[in-house]
């Protein structure tokens, strides 16, 4: 499971330390697509083929589903480790989330998220309202060992 958050650069290639604990549940690599909040979000293997099978299964007579299939496989990478355990993010996605250098990857159950740090302390701050966060969260069934 992928949990906690770290601070990161992108060098002027593109490059990315990934944190070793994330390398080790991922030892082939990831796949990084464009997320949904201007970030990215990287997927192990087993979870992007899960995603990826369930989109192929979708109508291609159905417009929106066209549409679904080529945002997801055309703003999506297959990217291995270099010898330094990096990743090289290619241009068009870090255009996408906005990453010029500072970056934020985030822990996020069966993947993790790659953030400009200027977007991360944007969402940071729509979602620092404990009240607002109590209510909304409420509608979930949030309990622990199946109480």
């Amino acid at each position: 499971m992928f949990v906690g958050q770290f601070d990161h650069n992108i060098d002027a290639k593109g490059r990315l330390t990934v944190p070793s604990n994330f390398r080790e549940q991922a030892p082939e690599g990831f796949f990084v697509t464009k997320g949904f909040d201007s970030n990215l979000i990287a997927y192990p293997r087993d979870v992007y083929e899960y995603m990826a099978a369930n989109i192929n299964g979708l109508s291609v007579t159905d417009p929106e589903s066209r549409t679904l299939r080529r945002m997801f496989f055309s703003n999506t990478v297959a990217l291995a480790y270099d010898t330094a355990g990096r990743i090289l993010l290619p241009a068009f996605l870090r255009e996408a989330a906005q990453i010029t250098s500072a970056c934020k990857l985030i822990g996020n159950g069966d993947n993790f998220e790659i953030w400009s740090m200027e977007l991360w302390l944007q969402e940071n701050e729509r979602n620092a309202s404990d009240e607002m966060n109590s209510s909304r969260w409420a509608k979930f069934n949030i309990s622990t060992r199946g109480q």
